[in-house]
This record gives C-alpha cells, sequence and structure tokens, in this order.
C-alpha cells in the first residue's frame, strides 16, 4: 500500500491567516493610517491583529503538519 501524503485544508488556512498577519505587521511598522467611515483605526488594533493571526496560523500549521491527511480510501494510520 502507498501512503501518499497531500496538503490538508489547515496548511492552506494558515497561509491565509499569516498573510493576513503579515498586512496587519506592515501597517503597524509603516504607520499606514487607515479609516473606516471617518475613524481613524489605531495602529494598536494592528499589531494586536497581527499576533493573534500569527498565532492562529502557526497553531494550524502545526497541526497540518502534526497530523497530514491522506487519500480518503485508505484508513490506517494518522489517516483514519
Amino acid at each position: 500500500m502507498t501512503h501518499e501524503k497531500k496538503l490538508c485544508p489547515a496548511i492552506w488556512f494558515s497561509g491565509f491567516f499569516g498573510l493576513g498577519a503579515v498586512m496587519h505587521l506592515a501597517r503597524s511598522i509603516l504607520r499606514f493610517p487607515l479609516v473606516v467611515n471617518n475613524y481613524e483605526v489605531p495602529i494598536v488594533l494592528s499589531v494586536t491583529l497581527a499576533v493573534v493571526l500569527g498565532a492562529i496560523s502557526l497553531a494550524l500549521l502545526y497541526v497540518g503538519c502534526r497530523k497530514p491527511c491522506c487519500k480518503k480510501e485508505e484508513k490506517e494510520g494518522s489517516c483514519g
């Protein structure tokens, strides 16, 4: 039996959360002003979101690497 690994959805979602973390980190470093409906969003919010999204991204990456996905027909090992 061959054990073919494929990317889990957790790894894909990790990338999306990581991209959001990088964008908020860049906004906080560059001090880019963000105005929503005449309200200026504070930089502290972007720093907080960068930390939270980065933590979620790392957690999903850990889960995706820890338990890889397999074909649905195969019910052995970590794929069951």
